[in-house]
């Protein structure tokens, strides 16, 4: 099977819907690639976006795909005259088929021999995060877990701030985030980028790909010759092929088995409340300032105790 869009006679095939469980007609919801950016599939309903892929390329590692990444690959084609991709399965033995049932829910079903039905080995929009937007813009959702099933999952991105403080304090992050600082310029004074990882990369319909071939350091250079340009990411994991945003960062999930990281562009003031330390992980200001203590106090000490050594010797000199 494959899905995708032939750029040049307009052929546009996609899943849809049985309209119910009895009923195979023309349902509501329908799966079908988006070319826009860094191409993306989506599941619809009518002209709703409910959930979408990772930014093209997709690797097996994702959390879509984990439960079958050993015998899961895709085929993607991506040239002036077609975008599609199809899902193959390297063991021929197995039978695989993807649906979208008329509740809106995508999955991959596996046949079983040994109780003669088909199976769940994913499926999306299972979890809160997984509903397109789901904390607004510039922010991040945490992925449903069962040790974090009552914190609220919604985080704004750094440099950013909920748009409405009530309705985050009512845990609702459909509003999403907004600059801490919004008449501060972000060209030329100073931003740099905070590195957040293991992340859904944001929605690509404002992407664009700045090179196939930068390097990491390279990506994040070309992000900040241009003032639109918000994040950056090096989306092969090699440390290549450049993909930049420019405006709103949107669905934006954060999971262990996603692969991806991302540079999120911040200006001055915010970025002198992080560091790194030598493993990459951001480093609050408040621990930052607990390192340059416990490194000044003993240099003091030491700087003392010369001190009050020089001074005794000088006297006995005297």
């Amino acid at each position: 099977m494959r899905l995708g869009l032939n750029r040049i006679t307009g052929l546009d095939r996609f899943l849809t819907s049985w309209k119910s469980e009895d009923d195979p007609g023309t349902g509501d919801y329908f799966y079908k690639m988006n070319p826009t950016g860094s191409p993306q599939v989506s599941l619809y309903k009518g002209s709703t976006l409910y959930w979408r892929s990772d930014p093209w390329p997709w690797k097996t590692s994702s959390a879509a795909a984990a439960s079958v990444s050993s015998v899961f690959y895709n085929d993607f084609v991506n040239n002036k005259d077609e975008v599609s991709y199809a899902y193959f399965l390297d063991d021929p033995s197995i039978i695989s088929r993807l649906v979208v049932d008329n509740s809106g829910l995508l999955q991959n079903l596996m046949w079983n021999d040994d109780d003669l039905q088909w199976k769940e080995s994913w499926s999306a929009r299972k979890y809160r995060c997984d509903n397109y937007g789901h904390c607004g813009p510039n922010s991040k959702c945490v992925i449903d877990s069962e040790d974090n099933s009552n914190k609220f999952e919604c985080t704004c991105l750094p440099g950013y701030e909920p748009k409405s403080p009530k309705d985050w304090y009512l845990r609702d992050g459909s509003g999403g985030c907004v600059r801490k600082q919004p008449g501060f310029s972000m060209c030329g004074n100073g931003e740099e980028f905070v590195k957040l990882t293991c992340l859904k990369g944001p929605d690509s319909f404002n992407a664009a790909w700045m090179d196939m071939s930068m390097s990491s350091s390279e990506c994040e250079k070309a992000c900040l010759s241009n003032c639109s340009c918000t994040a950056s990411m090096n989306i092969d994991g090699k440390g290549t092929r450049c993909l930049a945003w420019y405006g709103e960062l949107m669905d934006i999930s954060e999971n262990k088995l996603e692969p991806w990281d991302l540079n999120v562009r911040v200006d001055a003031t915010e970025l002198a409340t992080y560091t790194r330390n030598s493993k990459g992980f951001l480093v609050p200001k408040e621990r930052r300032a607990v390192i340059i203590i416990s490194i000044s106090v003993p240099l003091f000490l030491v700087s003392l105790i010369a001190y009050i050594w020089l001074m005794k010797r000088k006297k006995k000199g005297q």
